[in-house]
């Protein structure tokens, strides 16, 4: 009997046609779970980058702040007329300030688009590294001018404030703690060998305060004399091309120079102090909340005539000299003697926006809107130590056992 032998069976075309379309659905599920976490790695590493950016700005921006005012302390220094600047220095609406707009380049957050506004943050100090003392001229006692632009060094003092080559001088400021005066000065010559500095006082015309007195004054006969060079930054954020962009520009130089493309917000507030009552709580310029200060203070370079009583107010302790008529100016620059704090908030956003997380009506917990953006705030304080050190400051206790 003969017996039938089964022949091979492949597999059908509607079972390769399943295996197909089962491979396929793999294969994209495959692809969409790794191109979804490559998009989330990027915008981790983005915001891993936000967080490193504002740590190093923090660390950058206190340890400036912390020696702002080196050498003259909050006594204000005079540039020139009308031109006197602190060693810390904050405002509030930088775009109507000439120092950041005249280089043409400056362009203001639109408020149309939710462009959050900025401060504008200014810092001075004196640079110790070739500090010179200066000491009265021979034939002239005490005085420490021989001459318009010729000042006596102490001897053995170092000539590293000399213009380097190419340069036709070098910024220094003249500052004396017991005159409670720091002037710009311009130095064109250092001579160590006969104990000679050729400098011009302000880098326009003085004619007025301590730094425009003539060379016989006795006002220059007071010791304590220092030269130092003259060092300091201003930073503002730029919204040029609708991208923020911290800036800064050193002393001495005309152009601003990107620091970081990240940081989308910078604000600053100023502690004050009441020298008649050092042991008060100090008054936060800005301050918008109504429970810590009713009516609410603005900053000091928005305080107005009709503050002077109220948000703006100012104690006068028996050490300080104030004119018979106070101004505007003359308010901000008693408050800004009294600053002996500075908080610093960055805003330091991611520079790409995940398009799939975009509901700019919407906020998030912190207040930023839904618009793709990831956003890392860093708010620190800093206390300018020199600011209690010289110029507007309590005289020092007598008969204190020490």
């Amino acid at each position: 009997m003969m017996q039938r032998v089964p022949g091979s069976r492949g597999f059908t075309l509607l079972e390769v046609m399943i295996s197909a379309a089962l491979g396929i659905v793999v294969v994209a599920s495959g692809l969409a779970v790794g191109t979804q976490m490559q998009r989330r790695a990027l915008f981790e590493e983005q915001t891993m980058m936000a967080q490193t950016t504002g740590r190093t700005l923090e660390e950058m921006l206190s340890s400036q702040v912390a020696r702002a005012g080196a050498g003259m302390g909050n006594t204000p220094i005079s540039f020139a007329d009308s031109d006197d600047r602190f060693g810390i220095e904050m405002w509030s609406n930088p775009s109507t300030v000439a120092f950041f707009t005249t280089d043409g380049d400056y362009v203001a957050p639109d408020a149309a688009k939710q462009q959050p506004a900025s401060d504008a943050l200014r810092l001075y100090w004196g640079s110790t590294n070739a500090l010179i003392s200066l000491e009265g001229c021979t034939g002239k006692g005490s005085s420490v001018r021989q001459g318009a632009d010729q000042f006596c060094l102490a001897p053995s003092s170092s000539d590293g404030l000399a213009p380097a080559v190419g340069q036709p001088f070098t910024l220094a400021v003249l500052a004396n703690a017991n005159e409670q005066s720091a002037c710009a000065t311009r130095v064109t010559n250092v001579n160590a060998g006969s104990n000679r500095l050729t400098a011009t006082l302000g880098t326009g015309t003085l004619n007025t305060g301590g730094c425009g007195l003539a060379p016989t004054d006795m006002y220059w006969t007071s010791g304590d004399w220092l030269v130092m060079g003259l060092e300091g930054v201003a930073y503002r954020v730029n919204w040029k091309n609708n991208i923020p962009t911290l800036e800064a520009l050193p002393s001495g130089a005309t152009t601003w120079q990107v620091v970081s493309r990240d940081v989308e917000q910078l604000r600053v507030r100023q502690a004050v102090i009441d020298l008649t009552n050092l042991n008060a709580a100090p008054r936060w310029f800005p301050e918008t909340d109504l429970t810590l200060a009713n009516p609410p203070r603005p900053a000091i370079s928005d305080c107005t005539v009709g503050q002077f009583s109220t948000s703006c107010a100012v104690e006068t302790p028996s050490f300080e000299n104030v004119p018979p008529t106070e101004t505007v100016e003359v308010r901000r620059r008693r408050l800004q003697q009294r600053v002996r704090e500075v908080e610093v908030t960055l805003v330091v956003r991611t520079r790409r926006n995940d398009r799939e997380i975009n509901q700019p009506t919407v906020t998030d917990d912190d207040g930023f809107r839904l618009d793709g953006y990831k956003r890392r705030t860093f708010t620190f304080r800093v206390a300018p130590r020199n600011f209690g050190v010289a110029g507007l400051v309590p005289p020092a206790l007598t008969g204190v056992a020490p």
